[in-house]
């Protein structure tokens, strides 16, 4: 019996006999197609054929020809390779992204200049996200991302947002969020992130509110007992520019062997290390090769902590952050 190859939306391909529906087979490879009757009537799963040619109800079609946009692959069957397009289907391990409506609850000040913010998700309707992405508030035709600070485990969203006289736009971002009783998201977004158990130590490196992505990270391992080494370093230019340091205090107790660091850059304090963030991890790096780095804060910092990081040894594969992906370099 003939198996065939189907690439679905560039997401990714799985393996399909030549006498399997596509859907039925794209289901047991992990991949999550729009379907309701499962006979070709509801049209739900309908899609175009890109390339390659298939078989539905004793007809063939071919990729570019008539009815190719038309393909229902709950019934169409492959006599090729295949690539096909067809809306809202998620590969293995993605989220489908939506954008919905949510209520606006406590706000609160964490420090001088950072406020938690607690948003509400529609009930009725079940919404995940990773330990590690972040959403986007749509303000006022404007699209803003925030990590989600917290893992998946309910309905509520919580964000750390830095609002500081040298960023206007967080300002009104913030005069927003105080004044409405709800704000449009867009969730999930981004692809570093631990939703599984890794099989290495984990170290964090982050500065400021980089560490909100951690923060959820974190939980996350706590929700799997995670049983390697979890390290943490956090950043800030003086010890005022911490905020919400009791979880560490926590981790300590809920995690087998985590560690927590804090380094100030801009003044000497006797609980926290001096120097930039990024020298207090390498000086405690004694096998290079052997962590998950996972960083959180601006671009220029994640660059150059990564930049460092790979000079010690570390392999380049071997560190994640969501700046790489949308700030990369020339």
């Amino acid at each position: 019996m003939a198996s065939y190859t189907i690439t679905v939306n560039g997401k990714g391909s799985f393996p399909c006999r030549e006498d399997q529906k596509i859907i039925e087979a794209g289901q047991l490879a992990g991949f999550s197609f729009p379907m309701a009757c499962r006979n070709g009537n509801c049209l739900r799963c309908e899609g175009t054929l890109t390339a390659g040619h298939v078989l539905q109800k004793n007809h063939t079609i071919h990729a570019g020809e008539a009815g190719s946009s038309e393909v229902l692959y709950c019934v169409a069957q492959p006599l090729s390779d295949c690539e096909i397009s067809v809306s809202d289907v998620t590969a293995p391990g993605e989220l489908p992204v939506h954008t919905l409506n949510c209520q606006i609850g406590k706000i609160e000040s964490l420090n001088h200049d950072v406020s938690r913010v607690w948003l509400m998700l529609p009930a009725g309707k079940r919404i995940q996200w990773h330990a590690g992405q972040y959403l986007m508030l749509n303000l006022h035709g404007e699209c803003y991302p925030f990590s989600i600070a917290n893992a998946c485990t309910g309905r509520q969203l919580e964000l750390h947002i830095r609002h500081g006289d040298d960023n206007s736009a967080a300002q009104d971002i913030m005069a927003s969020l105080i004044q409405d009783s709800t704000v449009s998201v867009t969730l999930p977004t981004g692809i570093r992130f631990i939703d599984s158990a890794p099989t290495q130590p984990v170290w964090f490196i982050c500065g400021s509110t980089g560490f909100a992505p951690v923060k959820a990270m974190i939980e996350r391992l706590v929700e799997l007992d995670f049983q390697e080494p979890v390290r943490l370093f956090w950043g800030a230019r003086v010890a005022e520019d911490l905020y919400l340091t009791d979880p560490l205090r926590d981790w300590t107790n809920q995690l087998k062997d985590f560690e927590g660091t804090t380094a100030l850059s801009d003044m000497q304090h006797p609980d926290h290390q001096q120097g930039l963030v990024h020298e207090a991890a390498i000086a405690a790096l004694n096998e290079p090769h052997l962590p998950q780095f996972f960083l959180g804060g601006s671009p220029p910092m994640a660059w150059a902590v990564f930049d460092a990081l790979v000079a010690e040894g570390v392999p380049a594969h071997n560190i994640h952050c969501d700046v790489f992906d949308y700030a990369p370099r020339d």
